[in-house]
């Protein structure tokens, strides 16, 4: 197959003077590299389950109990994780308008306007409770509420700006779950049954303490 100049020297050019084992040495470590790519962008496995690493459009990463599966994330979500029937965890960007001061501030602000998207959603939506919260020393805020009750299932809303300051870029985190998925009552989402590990693991940034 013919190469165009501009993209010369090929690989194969590159290595061909190198005696045979250190072109394959060369190749075993550009194939370690791939794979370690790879495993950054979708995760990777531990006892506890998997974990999920993010650096785009922000950096987070998260740990997914075992029984739980990581789908394909519908537009505009980054992630999306589900109990099909029982309980879903969804990831999605947060863009806040501007302000001044502590974002404190402003997210009761954004919680309002994300509060009517959900009703749009869910017409029979009853609010149980709202306010600030951290988030593993993230500032945060959160609508814990109740989005039908035939049948029953309850759910989180939470935002969570970056923790820079004046930061307006973070992610929302939206839980649902049903009594099937450990939710009895509306504030059982997040703390109790599966969605409490992606929820309490949730971390900006690449490591996972």
């Amino acid at each position: 197959m013919l190469v165009a100049p501009e993209h010369r020297p090929t690989l194969r050019e590159e290595l061909a003077p190198l005696p045979a084992p250190a072109r394959w040495g060369v190749i075993a470590v550009l194939v370690l590299v791939v794979i370690a790519s790879i495993v950054a962008l979708t995760g990777r496995s531990t006892p506890d389950g998997k974990v999920i690493v993010r650096e785009q459009p922000i950096a987070f990463n998260l740990r997914v109990p075992p029984g739980m599966q990581e789908i394909q994330p519908a537009a505009g979500e980054l992630v999306h994780l589900e109990r099909p029937g029982k309980d879903s965890f969804v990831v999605e960007p947060l863009e806040l308008p501007a302000y001044r001061g502590d974002v404190g501030g402003i997210l009761p602000v954004a919680a309002a306007r994300e509060l009517d998207a959900l009703r749009e959603r869910f017409p029979d939506l009853e609010v149980v409770e709202e306010g600030k919260g951290r988030i593993n020393q993230a500032a945060a805020y959160s609508i814990v509420f109740r989005a039908s009750r035939n049948p029953r299932l309850y759910g989180r809303l939470v935002l969570l700006p970056e923790p820079l300051p004046g930061a307006r870029d973070g992610v929302k985190l939206l839980l649902l779950a049903n009594p099937a998925g450990g939710a009895g009552k509306a504030s059982d989402v997040g703390t109790r049954g599966q969605l409490k590990t992606p929820y309490r693991s949730f971390r900006f940034g690449t490591e996972n303490l």
